[in-house]
């Protein structure tokens, strides 16, 4: 049954007239007529009984007014729930944050997303640039904030803070008595480093390198131990300025020299942005901008 035929009929049937009708729904009579006709052949049944002031219902016409105004009721009342449902984020959702935002942003969004959104399925891995790339192209996670993401065809990313990079020690390494840390003083102290090497650490080996220097580096572990050993007194840690105030740890901190990384949102191009993923992102830039302006996230600079 047409349901655009279903609309005509109760258009008549509300009017009394086709040719009343016609002309509120902006079309010919005729062609008002045959969508008449092609619901009475359909129905087997006749609806409408020409009379000198226009049409009245038949029997027939009048169920059909009773239980057409209901069907398009609940039609229309589908066709609402189904826009409101792809606007409203639902489902599932998996991101991935850098490590050295866990404390200070990723906690707090997650915070303010699971009180927003309760209903959607959120899962949050917190590793290396590096890995987190790997995990979005192989469609493991469907957003990542990643340091800049250069020509890259598969992803699109929008940059969002410049973080300037950081050495962290534990209280009473003197960092603190320092203004800034060039690259060649950093290579004279014990670091914990990663171990798989991250842009901003191969970046640094390179700039060494060409000075003929390497860092000293005494441990590699994961992520998630970096500050810990550090905190213990086992080394220092280069890290962007985003991990700064920790509530866990009571460590010095000096930024070094003309270093910094960018952050950018990042997804997959072939991947367009559900409404759980925007509600997320739009989130993940309130605390990002907040934390910024609010003076709680050192070297700092907002993109957008």
């Amino acid at each position: 049954m047409n349901i655009l035929s279903l609309r005509y009929f109760l258009k008549i049937a509300e009017q009394g007239s086709i040719t009343q009708a016609a002309f509120e729904l902006h079309i010919t009579q005729p062609a008002l007529t045959r969508h008449v006709a092609h619901l009475e052949h359909e129905l087997g049944v006749k609806l409408l009984m020409r009379h000198g002031r226009g049409v009245r219902l038949t029997e027939a016409g009048r169920l059909l007014d009773a239980r057409a105004r209901a069907i398009l009721a609940d039609i229309d009342a589908l066709s609402d729930e189904l826009v409101a449902r792809q606007n409203e984020p639902q489902g599932s959702l998996s991101v991935g944050l850098p490590y050295s935002w866990s404390e200070g942003i990723t906690a707090p969004v997650v915070k303010q997303f699971n009180d927003r959104y309760p209903d959607v399925r959120l899962t949050v891995i917190a590793d290396s640039s590096e890995m987190l790339e790997g995990m979005l192209k192989a469609q493991d996670i469907d957003f990542a904030v990643l340091t800049t993401v250069e020509d890259d065809a598969e992803i699109e990313s929008r940059p969002v803070v410049r973080d300037r990079m950081y050495l962290l020690g534990p209280k009473g390494s003197g960092l603190a008595e320092l203004d800034d840390i060039s690259l060649a003083d950093l290579a004279d102290r014990p670091t914990i480093r990663q171990y798989n090497a991250t842009v901003a650490a191969k970046r640094n080996d390179q700039r060494l390198a060409r000075v003929g220097r390497s860092q000293n580096v005494l441990i590699k572990t994961s992520s998630s131990m970096m500050l810990e050993l550090a905190d213990l007194g086992l080394g220092f840690v280069a890290m962007a300025g985003c991990a700064m105030g920790s509530r866990r740890y009571d460590m010095e901190a000096v930024p070094i020299a003309d270093r910094a990384v960018t952050w950018t949102m990042s997804r997959l191009r072939t991947r367009p942005p559900t409404a759980a993923m925007k509600a997320f992102e739009a989130i993940l830039a309130e605390v990002v901008r907040a934390r910024v302006v609010g003076g709680e996230w050192p070297g700092a600079v907002l993109l957008d």
